[in-house]
């Protein structure tokens, strides 16, 4: 565990003065905002709020997509000849591009919440309180949040097994080496959304329902709700196809990528 704690530090003290950086430009852009939502309209902070919870979907996959690239390109010896398995390095890279991502919507949540607290124009809110619309959204938000966190974890799993296979067809393809990405890349999107059309995959993921109910919607009739729900078989699917993904990405740079 020493080990993986060090590697851990190592990326983030390799990440942590852009990172700084980028949330501190964040902060005050987000306040900002703030500001402008007080003058204007509310919308002016919820919008935003809404389409970053979309772009940190991304963020892990673009991380380790960029961090690997690096890798490759400036120390391939040192790292692809480090004494720790490869695993231990892609998990670092993933949790600290996970660490980004909470800290992102940390600072979201405050700002949104600060907005929504301060905002002068109550016909704006459709007759709510503000406490009424905090407590929405912060269900709401909690909801979203976990579903980024999730679904970026098996996208960036996706996009480790992508730059892997990139750094492996090198010394086959040459300068079209980003073929080998693009095929992944095709499993991933096309391979994956015809399985799940199948019999076998109903069959395998139906199981177990989950209704999720959003409790804080008092100005909506609660027959005109509509209730979103998962499964458990689902969840379960998606947990063991990211953790075989990024086995199978540690197994290949361990034992099928060369320098």
């Amino acid at each position: 565990m020493s080990d993986w704690l060090n590697l851990l530090q190592k990326e983030y003290r390799m990440t942590r003065n852009s990172a700084c950086i980028s949330l501190a430009i964040f902060l005050i852009g987000g306040l900002w905002l703030v500001y402008l939502s007080y003058l204007n309209n509310i919308a002016v902070i919820i919008i935003p709020a809404a389409f970053l919870l979309a772009i940190m979907l991304f963020y892990p996959a673009l991380y380790i997509l960029r961090s690997l690239a690096w890798e490759w390109k400036v120390s391939p010896h040192l790292w692809l000849h480090c004494p720790q398995p490869a695993w231990m390095l892609l998990s670092a890279k993933l949790l600290l591009a996970l660490m980004h991502v909470l800290a992102v919507m940390a600072i979201t949540a405050a700002l949104l919440s600060l907005g929504i607290s301060i905002n002068p124009h109550p016909e704006q809110l459709s007759s709510l309180v503000p406490s009424e619309l905090l407590l929405f959204i912060i269900e709401i938000g909690f909801y979203a949040a976990a579903f980024t966190v999730a679904a970026g974890i098996y996208i960036g799993a996706w996009a480790t097994l992508i730059s892997v296979a990139i750094a492996m067809a090198g010394n086959i393809l040459g300068r079209f080496r980003w073929l080998a990405g693009i095929a992944v890349f095709f499993i991933a999107t096309a391979g994956i959304d015809r399985l799940q059309q199948t019999w076998i995959y109903e069959q395998l993921t139906h199981w177990g329902q989950i209704n999720i109910d959003v409790q804080n919607i008092f100005w909506i009739p609660q027959e005109d709700i509509t209730m979103s729900q998962l499964y458990t078989g689902e969840i379960l699917f998606y947990l063991i196809l990211t953790a075989a993904i990024f086995a199978l990405a540690a197994w290949l740079i361990d034992h099928k990528v060369e320098v």
